[in-house]
């Protein structure tokens, strides 16, 4: 199971039934086609590399279980990784700074959304946080 600090492992596609049955229908497609197969097409555009694409499926079906950087992979100078370790805290967003938190802009440019869906999570931990000591 993937697991991270950071959540982004949560909605990984590696490792997803209906993603890795796309690529896999993908390469076998690909294996199907000559190299040089569309360059007749797009003689004035830079050639589509067909080796390099079946590499890159070939990427994909090799990395389908990942387990997220709490098992040591990522970044080993994650900024991210580092903070919650430092606070003892098994997700971002049980972190009470979450809201002024300037350690995740190393990931808004990909994953623009992702301190919404953090502050998302966040609310339903304190949710259910909330009912735990209501309830015993």
């Amino acid at each position: 199971m993937r697991d991270s600090y950071c959540s982004l492992c949560e909605d990984c596609p590696l490792g997803r039934h209906d993603f890795l049955e796309t690529v896999i229908q993908m390469k076998e497609f690909v294996d199907q086609i000559r190299d040089n197969y569309w360059s007749h097409c797009c003689a004035a555009e830079p050639e589509f590399d067909v080796q390099q694409f079946r590499k890159s499926l070939d990427w994909f079906l090799k990395h389908t279980e990942c387990p997220g950087c709490k098992a040591g992979r990522g970044l080993a100078d994650c900024p991210i990784r580092k903070c919650a370790r430092e606070r003892h805290v098994e997700h971002c967003y049980q972190c009470a700074e979450l809201e002024q938190c300037d350690k995740f802009d190393v990931l808004i440019g990909q994953f623009p959304d992702l301190k919404n869906l953090l502050r998302r999570r966040q609310l339903k931990f304190w949710a259910r946080e909330y009912h735990k000591k209501q309830n015993p």
